[in-house]
């Protein structure tokens, strides 16, 4: 056991270091509003999960754009399209015709059935819906807050 006089000089320094770290967070966050006055924009920050929101919807449509839509042998690909299979209730398949894109295909008794021009625009929204959905599962869940309290 420690002597009471060690105790207490162990809480002033750690007080101590405490305080300059406090001091300098505010030092920081007054610089950023600065920086960001001189920069025009307002002095606080945005909300981070603004921030989190954009960047979902930018991963999740760089995904789509890139593996869902010109195709990919991908487990987060295979993922989005089972869940798509499950919404729908239909065994979905993804075919890529020569010198096309994404063509969405529904086996029904056996057999592979394109779907009609309407139904392709209904299932790839619902198709997006999904990748966005399972970008923002796998994402961390909240993003650290940047705001400094004191």
């Amino acid at each position: 056991m420690q002597k009471p006089e060690t105790q207490s000089a162990q809480m002033r320094i750690m007080l101590k270091s405490y305080e300059q770290q406090l001091l300098a967070a505010r030092r920081l966050a007054r610089f950023r509003v600065k920086k960001r006055l001189a920069e025009g924009l307002p002095p606080e920050d945005q909300d981070p999960s603004y921030n989190r929101a954009q960047f979902v919807q930018k991963v999740a449509h760089e995904l789509y754009d890139r593996l869902v839509y010109t195709g990919s042998e991908n487990p987060v690909v295979e993922k989005i399209k089972a869940e798509l299979g499950k919404r729908l209730n239909l065994e979905v398949e993804f075919t890529y015709p020569p010198g096309g894109t994404l063509c969405i295909a529904v086996r029904e008794d056996g057999e592979l059935r394109p779907l009609n021009a309407e139904e392709q625009r209904e299932y790839r929204d619902v198709l997006r819906g999904i990748t966005t959905s399972q970008v923002n599962r796998t994402m961390l869940k909240e993003p650290p807050h940047n705001g400094i309290c004191c």
